[in-house]
């Protein structure tokens, strides 16, 4: 796990009872396991208030790698700068609440101005750049249209600023810092503002470029993973490494705001790989800094299994089993629910700062020799998503943005929409973001308290990579959101082979009318499509469910992601 740092309010008429059904295993497999009698679950919700939840965490990651993804370019019309029809029509049904872009690790190795036109003393428009690993990365899609992308998509932007250069002392710390300013001066200053003494007229050279009105961009990230560079920052300086750190921020920051002072700063910090720094960072830091930004990724590559320091034979594991531990990749409290318990969390929660969880993902795959396993299932890896988002949702007094990596992609696996350079197939969306747009337009403003009786629970014994043993999983993980209109029961049911009945009182929030609608996501197991399948993965479906106005019981199918709308009275 690294760590580094639109309000979309849905104006929906129901109350909606989220359920995230993953796999629910109905065999007892070890003494502290629970008896999986689910006419006996049954879950409370109270009027207590929790904590808000921020809509900006269902956010997502538009990035422009050069690890041999090539991302949002692979979703281009070929030799054009426009979006592929059909992906555009996948990125407008997401209702995304906020995209990141361009990096990602490449950001700090590159200069902005080559993905705008126009720029004086440059004789191509755009070059081809050239990431940290030597890709060839395109900027075919760069600032003017992602930014009117995202205009169009009613989705707030997220800018990464090179920090390297002044970190590192690539080029003069105030000659950086000015650097990374001229780009929001681009994005933000009116045509004729006053900028910076020395500072290029970059407000006519985006009119020049066909856009006289500022972007108003509102968050911008100082850098990525910076922990890569403490090492070289450590041996360029071994005495003063964190007043250094601190000190280029702080340049950044009076560089950056003094263009646009609205602008809201996002900054990496606070995981293990700044020890040292971190406490210096917040010293002189923390109040010019909105966000720390942290990523989340589990488990990598998977190369062995073992239980108990002995190595198992993958292939002598069931689907079921390997199903569990792929949906299990959070770390559980005690009731066997989704939680982050990090210490970069628990410091923000005790220090008073917030979180922005800019690149999170389910990123894992088998890297075995020998005979393949008997479960390889992107469904399984949106499953494991869902848990995630329970996870920030339940740490959402500190957690306030999240943006899931990537967005559009060919190669990777974990992108939400699967495109085609050559646009001959058409594209889709895979489960990770597609679990995330579903819960993008089915979540509420505020975390409800909620109690729960007779949840059954499994043991997860297996490590593989990133994936660690688990000593209590909830076969239902549930929670309760609501905003002024609706109530929300979120639920990850984790059976593998059985639906779930499960009873939800709402009696304590008050009337509801007797009709609810109940959204389901469910997937299939096998990625590749057997004749007559579809390439997408998962599917969404709705119907109508008739109920009193104060419990209902409602069966949570196996493997699924659902949601019930309740309409109050």
């Amino acid at each position: 796990m690294l760590l580094t740092g639109k309000i979309r309010f849905h104006t929906v008429k129901l109350i909606t009872i989220c359920f995230v059904f993953g796999l629910c295993q109905f065999q007892v497999i070890a003494s502290a396991e629970q008896k999986e009698d689910s006419a006996n679950i049954s879950f409370s919700i109270k009027r207590k208030v929790i904590h808000k939840i921020n809509p900006r965490i269902f956010g997502q990651f538009m990035e422009r790698p050069s690890w041999g993804e090539i991302g949002i370019e692979g979703g281009m019309i070929p030799g054009t700068r426009n979006i592929q029809p059909e992906v555009l029509k996948l990125l407008m049904d997401m209702e995304i609440p906020v995209i990141r872009f361009p990096g990602g690790t490449d950001v700090d190795f590159m200069d902005w101005r080559d993905m705008v036109d126009n720029i004086p003393n440059r004789t191509s428009q755009r070059p081809i750049s050239t990431g940290h690993r030597g890709h060839k990365v395109s900027n075919n899609f760069g600032y003017d249209e992602f930014l009117q992308f995202c205009e169009e998509e009613g989705a707030e932007a997220i800018l990464v600023v090179n920090f390297r250069d002044g970190l590192l002392k690539k080029k003069p710390l105030k000659e950086a810092a000015m650097h990374a300013a001229s780009l929001v001066a681009y994005c933000n200053a009116p045509i004729g503002a006053k900028l910076p003494e020395g500072m290029y007229d970059w407000p006519a050279l985006r009119a020049k470029n066909g856009r006289t009105r500022p972007y108003k961009v509102k968050y911008f990230q100082i850098g990525n993973e910076t922990w890569a560079f403490i090492k070289n920052l450590k041996e360029m300086m071994p005495n003063a490494a964190p007043q250094f750190y601190a000190e280029c921020l702080n340049s950044y920051i009076e560089a950056m705001q003094s263009v646009d002072p609205s602008i809201e700063i996002i900054a990496d910090g606070h995981d293990g790989n700044l020890s040292g720094i971190f406490p210096e960072i917040l010293k002189q830091s923390a109040d010019k800094v909105s966000y720390f930004a942290t990523h989340f990724y589990t488990p990598w590559g998977i190369t062995k299994v073992v239980e108990n320091n002995r190595e198992v034979p993958a292939e002598k594991l069931s689907a079921e089993e390997i199903w569990r531990a792929w949906v299990a990749v959070t770390r559980f409290d005690d009731n066997g629910q989704s939680i982050i318990n990090h210490p970069g969390i628990n410091n923000a929660r005790r220090l008073g700062y917030k979180v922005s969880v800019t690149e999170w993902n389910w990123n894992g795959w088998w890297r075995l020799s020998g005979p393949d396993p008997a479960l390889n299932s992107s469904f399984a890896k949106g499953l494991g998503a869902a848990g995630y988002l329970h996870a920030f949702m339940r740490a959402a007094d500190v957690i306030e943005l999240g943006c899931q990596s990537m967005l559009v992609g060919n190669s990777w696996g974990i992108h939400a929409i699967k495109a085609d350079v050559e646009a001959k197939i058409h594209p889709y969306y895979m489960p990770t973001g597609q679990v995330t747009m579903f819960y993008s337009k089915h979540h509420g403003e505020k975390l409800l308290a909620l109690e729960s009786s007779g949840v059954p629970t499994y043991k997860q014994p297996y490590r593989m990579g990133g994936i660690g043993p688990k000593r209590k999983v909830a076969y239902v993980d549930a929670l309760a959101t609501e905003d002024e209109k609706l109530v929300y029961f979120h639920a990850i049911n984790r059976s593998f082979e059985k639906s779930i009945d499960v009873t939800v009182d709402i009696s304590a929030l008050g009337r509801f009318e007797g009709r609810a609608v109940h959204h389901v996501l469910q997937g299939r197991l096998n990625d590749t499509p057997k004749p007559n399948e579809p390439r997408q993965i998962g599917r969404i479906t709705k119907r109508d469910i008739f109920f009193n106005g104060k419990k209902l019981t409602i069966t949570l199918p196996n493997r699924s992601i659902s949601c019930i709308e309740f309409k109050r009275n």
